[in-house]
């Protein structure tokens, strides 16, 4: 799964990017790290990131996480 949200690109509609969908697929994902990793989800989203740092997606979903954490 991490090697999945490392490798995700943005999908492109008509030329553009989109957004809307990006950040629900970084939601989604965010949500999967929280019930899987607990309280390492952030640890394992940074991990992510640092792993693949030209990945926007990975920054969205490291930021979730972080969001999330938050609430807590």
């Amino acid at each position: 799964m991490l090697d999945v949200i490392a490798r995700s690109e943005p999908s492109f509609e008509n030329g553009q990017v989109d957004f809307g969908r990006l950040k629900a697929d970084a939601v989604r994902a965010a949500g999967v790290l929280i019930e899987f990793y607990g309280d390492a989800a952030l640890e394992r989203a940074k991990l992510i990131e640092h792993r693949s740092p030209q990945s926007h997606f990975a920054r969205m979903v490291t930021a979730e996480v972080g969001r999330r954490g938050k609430r807590s």
